[in-house]
């Protein structure tokens, strides 16, 4: 049987990943359709604005390990920054808001190590986070090869 710990990180681990799915489908559907729209949107503004949502849950979950778990102070100032970050990728050019995507969710993982260090992530889900964000920022990179 399993205990709600177990069951907690499953579920994690399991939302985690299929939230890779949209990391993954947009550049293997322009990979194989050379079509960069779909169901009437560009691939492109659709993979942007996607990784914007996911780069500021993130940042979400920064400010809740701020605020119950008491982080360090810049934690609040680092999550807003990346996040708004994240979100003026949308207006960004091509290529330039995938390296902006890229570099958030990099630091996102740096901030993560830093909890970890400091004991305030459990190391179950940084390997968790370290897993999913690398298959992520390969989605965005081969997704900007593709497009080129």
């Amino acid at each position: 049987m399993y205990t709600n710990h177990t069951r907690n990180q499953r579920l994690a681990s399991a939302l985690a990943y299929s939230g890779l799915l949209p990391f993954i489908y947009f550049p293997i559907y322009l990979f194989f359709t050379g079509n960069n729209v779909i169901f009437g949107f560009g691939v492109e503004a659709l993979l942007v604005a996607y990784s914007a949502v996911i780069v500021s849950f993130i940042a979400g979950i920064h400010w809740g390990i701020f605020l119950f778990k008491q982080g360090p102070l810049n934690l609040f100032l680092y999550s807003n920054i990346i996040a708004l970050l994240a979100w003026l990728s949308i207006f960004s050019i091509f290529f330039l808001n995938l390296i902006i995507l890229i570099l958030c969710l990099f630091f996102l993982l740096l901030i993560d190590s830093a909890l970890l260090n400091q004991q305030l992530l459990a190391p179950w889900f940084y390997n968790l986070r370290l897993q999913v964000s690398t298959l992520a920022v390969l989605s965005l990179f081969s997704y900007g090869l593709i497009a080129l």
